[in-house]
């Protein structure tokens, strides 16, 4: 199916690509140089050569299995929400988001111009592994990543709200009895709980809500001379707590610890950079490790597939993520940037 697809959107994209790039003068051919395979996805990267030079494409296939009502529901979501996005007033303009290249909803794809550059978890990888790559690299882009994201999320803004503790505590709650499961320790779990519900007692100023990226990772934030891309709109909420994406891209830095090559110093040089340029108030700097916490229960709840060599993978996983947790949540109580 995903060749199909795949096929069926090439055969669209020669037809229209001079009406996507204008400028670019006639097509003359339209290839497939690379593909990754995801759980729920296929991710191929495609490049247009042009009379006038070389556009790249990236296609995104999901896959359909037995339900490709489900498969083309997300693909609609995404594009939605690309749309949404390219849509804002021209003085709310936000760069860094793929323009798509027509609606592909019915064959359960999605198509975008591709975002050139480097993730930033490949340039914490490279500080970590190479002496020669300055860690000043990753701290600078990680800052360039917060004021990306502060911008996104001033340019999404809705007004002000509380914070709803009840519905915080819930999500801790379930997350807790999903990661128990897993391995989680009670200990940790009444650590957790605790630590939160001290925390959200004391805010009591109202937060900022906005547009949430719902994937803003390392992984997924690209970085090049010019500009900071994220391509990843597939799980964007309109509105919610913003400071969700601020405390889901610092548990992904502090994860990126399960590395045994990628130390602490590098980890939070990026967490500080990237805070420091965001920039939060009091009230959600008291708030971000109660989220930072939720974020890490959520990858750990999540866990990882059991297939060859699955179950020692998942042994380390739950480890790891034990330990993670518990560091999180006995630093709940002291501001980030500290």
């Amino acid at each position: 199916m995903p060749e199909t697809v795949l096929d069926q959107v090439l055969i669209d994209l020669k037809e229209t690509a001079t009406e996507h790039y204008p400028a670019a003068g006639e097509l003359r051919n339209l290839r497939v140089v690379g593909h990754a395979p995801k759980p729920d996805h296929f991710i191929y990267d495609l490049c247009a050569d042009f009379a006038g030079g070389v556009e790249r494409v990236a296609v995104k296939v999901y896959r359909m299995g037995k339900n490709s009502t489900q498969a083309k529901a997300m693909a609609a979501q995404e594009n939605s929400n690309l749309q949404f996005v390219h849509e804002m007033p021209a003085r709310k303009k936000v760069d860094g988001i793929p323009r798509p290249l027509g609606d592909f909803t019915r064959l359960g794809a999605v198509v975008t111009a591709k975002i050139a550059g480097l993730p930033l978890q490949a340039m914490v990888m490279k500080a970590a592994l190479l002496p020669g790559y300055a860690a000043d690299n990753v701290a600078a882009a990680a800052r360039r990543a917060g004021t990306w994201l502060r911008g996104f999320h001033k340019a999404t803004a809705h007004p002000q709200q509380p914070l709803d503790s009840g519905a915080l505590i819930s999500q801790l709650e379930e997350l807790c009895s999903r990661c128990r499961k897993q391995g989680l320790d009670e200990a940790s779990a009444k650590m957790v709980l605790n630590a939160a519900q001290r925390v959200q007692s004391g805010i009591k100023k109202p937060l900022p809500h906005s547009a949430v990226l719902g994937e803003f990772t390392p992984l997924n934030v690209i970085i090049s001379e010019d500009r900071v891309g994220f391509a990843d709109l597939s799980r964007m909420q309109r509105q919610n707590v913003s400071l969700e994406d601020v405390a889901l891209f610092v548990a992904s830095v502090e994860a990126l610890e399960k590395y045994p090559f990628c130390n602490r110093e590098i980890t939070r040089e990026a967490q500080h950079s990237f805070l420091d340029a965001y920039g939060i108030t009091p009230a959600e700097s008291a708030l971000l490790p109660v989220l930072k916490t939720k974020a890490l229960l959520g990858m750990f709840a999540h866990g990882r597939p059991t297939g060859e060599n699955g179950e020692r993978k998942r042994v380390m996983w739950a480890n790891i993520m034990r330990r993670f947790i518990r560091q999180a949540a006995e630093r709940t109580l002291e501001p980030m940037a500290a």
